[in-house]
């Protein structure tokens, strides 16, 4: 059993981060990259991952500290793509966005997220996940003006990703977490999308996560687990509490982890240790203790530093009373 960072983290309470603020923000009023931006942005990264460690988190995200919005490298990294206009309202987390513009025929140009891992995971080697919005969803909020139907637009971004996911796995990525929430408002597109995953992990080997954040998974979850290539189903049992109970009677193969989101970014409140293990313990269906993970529900970027600190010290703890009983 581990625990795991499922989301954003609020690197604005670290060490320099006022820095990256005001560098980002003169990029943003001036059309380019500010002085020095890129070292911030790893110096910031570093304390992120450094902090979720010492909380006693085992799988941990840099922070997300270089996305603007969920989508934002993304839409910067393949051909065809730009931001268009900024909207709130993002799936599951309900924030903001810039909607992706479909230009042309899409085309991965070069590796996205890779030389942020390998910078962020050195000394940290086996700890640091990539996290990215996967094809669906940004198929889905996007303005379309090449492929003229969003499940189209959808495989084609899955091939260009495949590309990523490719490269990742090249650097030695243990864990790639491809966040899906807008599935969720939209279960009967799940046998579309069950053909969007396979092209997506087509030739991946390394774990691939599916995180599910913001809604009831209803019926997805008959079929979520058999999903081809699927390292770990991960659920918000958070915003709706009795998703947990169907993640207990889900058909989940041998192979597959499943991720349980049981503290939420979305309240200021830090939840008890000992209650999150009687609620894993009172769900009857569970995988046993080593396919389980215990992760936050939703991002803990919009929380004190010290709350989301604490937040994941809770998963720790209920991690360790689970495994003492």
């Amino acid at each position: 059993m581990i625990t795991s960072n499922n989301g954003g983290f609020p690197w604005r309470g670290l060490p320099g981060s006022d820095e990256l603020v005001e560098a980002m923000a003169k990029g943003d009023r001036d059309g380019t990259a500010a002085d020095g931006l890129r070292e911030l942005q790893d110096r910031v990264s570093r304390l992120a991952i450094e902090a979720q460690i010492a909380a006693g988190c085992d799988l941990v995200t840099d922070g997300l500290t270089r996305s603007r919005d969920p989508m934002s490298e993304i839409v910067a990294g393949i051909e065809g793509l730009e931001a268009g206009p900024a909207r709130e309202g993002f799936p599951g987390g309900g924030g903001g966005y810039r909607v992706p513009l479909v230009r042309r025929e899409l085309a991965w140009k070069s590796p996205i997220f890779g030389e942020h891992f390998l910078f962020g995971s050195q000394g940290h080697e086996g700890r640091l996940k990539v996290v990215l919005t996967g094809p669906y969803t940004i198929a889905v909020l996007a303005e379309d003006d090449a492929y003229g139907e969003p499940m189209a637009l959808a495989m084609a971004l899955a091939t260009a990703l495949n590309q990523e996911l490719r490269s990742l796995q090249g650097a030695g990525v243990p864990c790639i977490q491809v966040d899906e929430p807008a599935l969720l408002g939209r279960p009967e597109d799940f046998p579309v999308f069950t053909r969007i995953w396979e092209v997506l992990g087509r030739g991946v080997q390394t774990r691939l996560a599916l995180h599910l954040e913001g809604g009831p998974v209803g019926t997805l979850i008959a079929g979520a687990g058999r999903l081809k290539r699927l390292g770990c189903l991960s659920v918000d049992c958070v915003t709706v509490p009795g998703n947990l109970a169907a993640l207990g009677g889900a058909p989940v193969p041998d192979g597959v982890v499943l991720g349980l989101g049981l503290v939420s970014g979305n309240t200021a409140d830090v939840e008890d240790p000992a209650t999150i293990a009687a609620r894993v313990r009172s769900t009857s269906g569970l995988p046993p203790a080593e396919r389980l993970q215990l992760g936050t529900g939703t991002s803990l970027a919009a929380l004190p530093l010290a709350t989301a600190v604490a937040k994941l010290k809770t998963l720790d703890g209920a991690r360790r009373l689970l495994l003492a009983s």
